[in-house]
This record gives structure tokens, sequence and C-alpha cells, in this order.
């Protein structure tokens, strides 16, 4: 692995572990959340003072009336949908989501962007640069996504080992349907974690 890479992955661990920040002895200070990792280093100057104008927005966030509380284990599907066309802003993707069910869906974010980053990356194997539609709908606290290409290349038998990891730790059910000279789709049924 190249430095590059390993700065990118250090980058992923810092955030998803998380970070304290708090100033002693003068100086801005930053560590890691992460038990293992006890250093405790100093801030330099020139991000200090980014940080510090940084400060005011995120005391609005934490104390403003526009604050919102998190919900850890409920999915937001739109802010899943945003990263999603964040990560492959480069295709053509057509995403809906009905929310007609209020009640809100429980399940682990990361399974669910990986089952669909891997629905993507088979739809544009080789030259393929197909248009890809994702629908979604929030159903009787299940998630039911329609996911298709349109020239078909996903193939389910080429989706590997890692795709029915993730479908098992899901407990989804997924379905490949193709007709005789129609293109195919995947019926996608998620169940809320709390069923």
């Amino acid at each position: 692995m190249n430095g590059e890479n390993m700065g990118s992955k250090k980058e992923t661990e810092i955030f998803k572990k998380g970070i304290w920040m708090k100033e002693q002895q003068g100086v801005l200070t930053v560590g890691s959340l992460d038990e293992k990792n006890t250093d405790v280093m100093v801030v330099p100057d020139e991000l200090s003072a980014k940080l510090q104008a940084f400060e005011s927005a995120m005391m609005d966030a934490l104390y403003g009336e526009t604050r919102e509380t998190f919900q850890p284990g409920i999915l937001a599907i739109e802010n899943l949908f945003k990263q999603l066309e964040k990560r492959f802003g480069d295709l053509r993707l057509h995403l809906s989501f009905d929310k007609s069910d209020e009640n809100p869906f429980r399940c682990n974010y990361d399974s669910v962007f990986s089952l669909f980053e891997k629905l993507i990356l088979s739809s544009i194997s080789g030259n393929a640069n197909p248009v890809i539609y994702i629908n979604a709908s929030l159903v009787q606290g299940h998630l039911c996504i329609i996911y298709r290409d349109s020239e078909s290349v996903s193939n389910p038998a080429e989706l590997g080992p890692d795709f029915f990891l993730i479908k098992n730790r899901l407990s989804a059910s997924i379905e490949f349907n193709k007709a005789e000279k129609q293109k195919g789709y995947y019926d996608i049924t998620i169940p809320s974690a709390d069923r």
C-alpha cells in the first residue's frame, strides 16, 4: 500500500472512531477516542485559527434553534442517497424514495451503503455506462428497493461472497427477476432491525 492510501485509511479511522479537542495550557490539543491511541497532540496555529472560527458554527449546531438530535440506528435514506451521488458523481443515477411510512427505519448504514455500492459497481463493469435506477420505499417496517440498470449489466452470479455476506448481515431478501427479452432488476426487501 502506498503512503497516500495509508493516510486515507487513517483519516477514515479517525472520523469513524472520533476525536476530541480541548484547550490545555494555552494551546489547542487533539486526541483520538480510540482507546488504543492515547497520544495527545498540539494542533498547529494555522489549523487552530480555522477551528476557532469554526467553533461558532458548532455552537449553533449544538445549542441553536436549528439543532437536530442524532438518532443512532435510524437510517436516513435521503442522506444515504446523497452519499451515493457523491461517491458515484460521474454516473447517471436516478434515485427516488417514497417516504409514505413515517415510522423510523432501523438499520446499519454502512451495510446498506455497501449493498448499493456493490450493485452499482456490478452495473458498470467493463465498458458499460448505464443509467442506474434505485427506487426505495418504506412499507410496514421494511425497506423495499427496486434496483436496475438500463443495460442489464449486473449479474447476480458475479456479485461475489462480500455481497452475500452483506445480504445475510441485513437479513435481506434479494431476488433477481428477468423475463425473456426484458431488462432484469433486483427486488430487495430489508427488514427494520427492530423487527
